[in-house]
């Protein structure tokens, strides 16, 4: 089979324990770009956050951001399509959520909001190594509440980060029925995005909008929202140190996150044609 375009998740996938894009992760891009092949993005991340690693993504103009909601085009640093959470389903959620104890991150298209407080009570959920990207690229709201419930404030993707892996599933129970796509992330996030939009959905939209066939596309990752993106790719690609559920999902693995797995997806599959 002939690959055309590969996709890469970033915290876990691309990123490597301590936040970094390995050199030959950049080179083998590189080496990519020099073929004609297409590598893109694909990140739970708003745009503001990508763009902080794009020194290191070499060619990668297109990315797949905030799980599928958003596609973005790093090169003229514009937003190309985006999908709306309905207010009504952000208001249940947070009917729902009652008083427990979270942090929430709201996403925007370019960027994305954050209670201030919240931010520097970021380790108490298990946050603690994104706090100074937040810092650095946070739109910064004294309450996020309004903000969310604003009807003339476009949502694309929401999260709520728990202070423990049981307060997300008490949570998680309770919202089992609501009309929204679920993802467990981190120590204890649930991401919230429009029922039926996924990195899947967006993997496909980005090929469609470069006349890429879906069956030539390849998706890497690690967790459970790259679940999606690993079905829906022609070749689903899981790392090293994926979990259980991404495994599953995937064709093959690769070599971990921290030891060049990324550059051994792009030559054994994009660029080698194996399987």
């Amino acid at each position: 089979m002939t690959y055309e375009l590969i996709a890469f998740d970033m915290d876990g996938t691309l990123l490597t324990s301590d936040k970094r894009v390995l050199p030959s992760s950049t080179a083998a891009m590189e080496r990519a770009a020099d073929a004609g092949k297409v590598v893109a993005i694909s990140s739970g991340r708003c745009p503001r956050m990508v763009e902080l690693n794009q020194a290191d993504l070499g060619p990668v103009r297109y990315a797949i951001c905030c799980n599928g909601t958003v596609l973005y085009d790093l090169r003229d640093h514009r937003v190309t399509s985006s999908a709306d959470m309905p207010h009504e389903i952000i208001a249940q959620a947070f009917d729902l959520l009652g008083s427990e104890d979270v942090m929430v991150d709201a996403f925007q298209g370019r960027g994305f909001y954050c209670q201030t407080s919240h931010i520097e009570a970021m380790p108490r959920f298990g946050m603690g190594i994104y706090q100074d990207m937040y810092r650095a690229t946070a739109w910064q709201v004294d309450d996020i509440r309004p903000v969310m419930l604003d009807e003339g404030t476009p949502i694309q993707k929401f999260i709520f980060h728990f202070a423990s892996p049981e307060a997300r599933e008490r949570f998680a129970a309770r919202v089992a029925g609501i009309d929204a796509e679920l993802a467990r992330s981190e120590m204890a996030s649930l991401e919230f995005s429009p029922a039926g939009v996924t990195k899947g959905t967006g993997l496909l939209a980005l090929a469609d909008q470069l006349g890429i066939d879906a069956a030539a596309t390849i998706a890497v990752g690690d967790a459970d929202n790259d679940i999606d993106m690993l079905r829906a790719a022609g070749l689903g690609v899981a790392m090293g140190n994926a979990n259980e559920g991404a495994r599953a999902a995937a064709d093959v693995v690769v070599a971990d996150n921290d030891h060049d797995g990324c550059a051994e997806a792009i030559d054994r599959f994009l660029l080698g044609g194996g399987r």
